[in-house]
Formats: C-alpha cells, structure tokens, sequence
C-alpha cells in the first residue's frame, strides 16, 4: 500500500436503494470524508474485460479529504455486480481492511424505481410502458453487456437481472467476511435514524451527531412538467457535483425551490397488479436463495420480501 488517500468504505449495492442517501448521511459525519464524486465507478471497466487507469486517478477524488478523518467514502452500486472480479481487486488495492457495505431492496420495486428514474431522465422514450419494459428486460436475461451505459437496449439487459442479488452475493462474502455490511431500504425508509445507529456502530461512529433534519430523502424521482428543462438541470447538478457535495444543505434549499417549479402535480406512475405479480414470480426463486444464505451468514433479521 502506498501512502494515496484512497477510500476504506465502499457503498458497492444497489441502484435505487437508497445509496444516494446513506453516502450522503455518512458524508455530513466529521470522522468521514465523502468523494468529490459519489458515483466514481473506478473499479466498473474489469467486468467488461478492461483495466482500470492508475490508481492516482483514483486518488483525486479524495484529494479534499483531511488526513484526520477515520474514514474516505465513495458510492458506487454496480461494483456488486463485478463478482470476484472487482471484488479481489478492490481489496488488493485499498487493502484488506476495507469495509463494504451493500443495501438491497424488494427487487420488484428496485426495477420499477429503476425504470421510473431512466424514464425521468430521458434514457427511455416517453412511450415505454413499464409493463413494456420488464417483459423486455425478461427476455434479455442471458445477455452481457460489454461495457457499462445507459441506451435503452443497456437498460433492457440491465432491468431485471440487477435484482437477481444471490447471483453476485457469495463471492462478496467470501473475500470480506466481517467487513461486509448487509442492510435493507425497508428499514432506512421506515426509519433512517434507526438505520444510521446501526450502520454507526458497525463503523464504530459516534451516532449523536446527527440530527433528526440530516435524514432528509435524497436522489428521489418525482414526475417533472418539462423534461428539457429538467435534464438541463441534471447536467447542472453532474457538472457542479464537487461543489454540491462541500455544500448540502444548499443543494437541499435549492432542490426544494425546483421542485416548485418543475414538480408535475399529475402523480407518478404506478405498477399495476399484474406486473406486481409478474416480478413477484420472477423474482421468489432467487428471493428465497437469498434468504437462505443470509441466514446462513447468521442475518436472520429480514424484510418482508424474505420472509
């Protein structure tokens, strides 16, 4: 190991389950120092056969960070999909103490969330229905991307399979053991604080610095009136990420007034019943995998989609 300041926790799982705000929750900490970008994907190009660039690069986005601070934090959820792969590398080049923490969700609503929030940013055309969309992505399956975007045939392949969490899990376990933290978006939505203390205490951080207005919900998808102006807004909030991160109460203030602007008061899309059983039968095999083998790493206290 050299003397880079790289990261020592790593949020590596899933899209759309709430690592947007557990970055950011563990960002405001003093005793951690958050990424100038969350979503640095640094380790991504080995899934796809490809090397990584030096590990300066890497570096940079902790540049900003204190020496002082126990922890330097970076989010990115597809690692999990990287397997041994990314795994093994990860810890060869961080070091074996790095901590890894995945936060899985009821596959069903992942992808529904999923393709509400590609569908938001205009990833996918106004017209794909989500029923559209997860028969699609059923048939894609067997497919592999060869490298990591956002078209829509990438989404399509994508979709579902992301929700297929027992197929990436064990060799995660294997190469961490102790260092991996399972948690679950249930509990941070029924209770953020209750969640932190926990996540705290495993990270053994002083939990009583929070305060209750720190657990405000980030990165959530909303219906927009104008699509233009609001992907104008997401290039904004890319561009000027470093910034927003030094700065998050600002962003909050300022997300707060687009929202009255922008927000469509014409509610969201919902999955129907059909759908819902749809995924619901696609998803219990590998559901009921999981479980099983959660219980045998002694996490024996699971959401209802689990049980």
């Amino acid at each position: 190991m050299n003397e880079l300041k790289l990261p020592n926790v790593i949020i590596g799982g899933v899209h759309k389950a709430g690592t947007t705000s557990v970055y950011t929750y563990l960002s405001l900490h003093p005793d951690v120092c958050g990424s100038s970008t969350k979503e640095i994907g640094f380790f991504m190009p080995l899934k796809y056969g490809k090397d990584i660039p030096a590990m300066e690069n890497y570096a940079a986005y902790f540049s900003h960070c204190d020496s002082g601070k126990r922890y330097r934090l970076e989010a990115s959820p597809s690692y999990l999909y990287g397997k041994k792969l990314i795994g093994e590398r990860i810890r060869k080049e961080l070091g074996e103490e790095v901590k890894m923490i995945f936060i899985f969700r009821n596959p069903a609503d992942r992808i529904f969330s999923f393709y509400e929030r590609k569908k938001a940013n205009a990833y996918l055309k106004e017209d794909v229905s989500f029923g559209d969309f997860i028969r699609k992505s059923a048939a894609f399956t067997g497919d592999e991307l060869h490298d990591h975007r956002d078209d829509e045939e990438a989404l399509l392949m994508r979709g579902i399979k992301e929700g297929f969490y027992i197929e990436f899990l064990p060799d995660w376990f294997d190469l961490y053991g102790k260092n991996l933290k399972i948690l679950f978006f249930e509990d941070l939505k029924k209770d953020a604080a209750g969640f932190m203390k926990e996540l705290c205490a495993w990270l053994d951080l002083d939990f009583s610095f929070y305060k209750p207005e720190d657990f405000a919900i980030e990165n959530q998808t909303i219906a927009y009136k104008n699509r233009w102006m609001h992907r104008t807004m997401l290039g904004v909030n890319k561009k000027f990420e470093a910034f927003w991160r030094k700065n998050v109460g600002l962003k909050r203030t300022l997300r707060n007034l687009y929202k009255k602007v922008n927000a469509s008061s014409g509610g969201r899309e919902k999955m129907n019943e059909e759908e819902r059983r749809f995924l619901d039968e696609l998803y219990q095999p590998y559901n009921n995998r999981l479980a099983e083998f959660l219980r045998g790493k002694g996490i024996t206290r699971l959401p209802d989609w689990l049980n």
